[in-house]
């Protein structure tokens, strides 16, 4: 038997990560490269971000044709950048007290937050969320992740709705919130994306 990948073993992480990182949430990734303008970064992929060492020197021309990606390079790329979520939710779980953990589904709802996010902005600009985490306290922990008031759904200065109903589906999978696809069914906060993209947090 073919060992799964991780898009098979996250598939509620990864259905978010194709979303919202999709052309217009198609499905379908970016395969020339563009231009970010909230979140202020070349993306590619399925939300693979250029560093800036990588684009020192080119011009837009020139970025676009190098870094243009193939359809089958974009989705095995989402595994590299699930891989590296995990890396940052096993830094998070060094930072509970002992006896804590996080769930299965708690684990899958931190992969797409901090594949958008990234974890070294979670832990720098999530003060009152990682003192919860040092606390124990994970119901706190998620609602300054994930909240559409609170938690991180800001890009360029601005909260932008986007970001609050990617966190809100996010949350869902933790069963934290009934938002995202679940809110009609609920009566919950059903919002309207009003970019051509969804805005990446910067």
């Amino acid at each position: 038997m073919a060992k799964k990948s991780l898009s098979e073993l996250y598939p509620s992480a990864s259905k978010i990560i194709r979303k919202y990182e999709s052309v217009k949430q198609s499905g379908n990734p970016h395969l020339e490269p563009y231009y970010d303008k909230l979140g202020k970064k070349w993306t590619v992929g399925f939300g693979r971000t250029l560093s800036n060492a990588q684009i020192k020197g080119l011009t837009d021309d020139q970025i676009k044709k190098k870094y243009t990606m193939t359809k089958e390079k974009a989705e095995a790329d989402i595994d590299k950048q699930i891989k590296t979520s995990l890396e940052g939710i096993k830094d998070l779980s060094s930072r509970l007290p002992q006896g804590v953990s996080f769930s299965s589904g708690e684990v899958e709802a931190l992969i797409p937050l901090i594949q958008n996010v990234g974890i070294t902005k979670i832990k720098a600009q999530g003060v009152k969320a990682m003192e919860a985490l040092r606390q124990g306290n994970k119901k706190e922990f998620r609602k300054q992740l994930y909240d559409t008031k609170e938690g991180f759904v800001s890009a360029g200065g601005a909260k932008q709705l986007g970001l609050q109903r990617r966190r809100l589906e996010e949350g869902s999978i933790a069963k934290v919130y009934e938002g995202g696809e679940f809110a009609r069914k609920s009566g919950g906060m059903v919002m309207r994306n009003y970019y051509d993209y969804e805005p990446r947090s910067i």
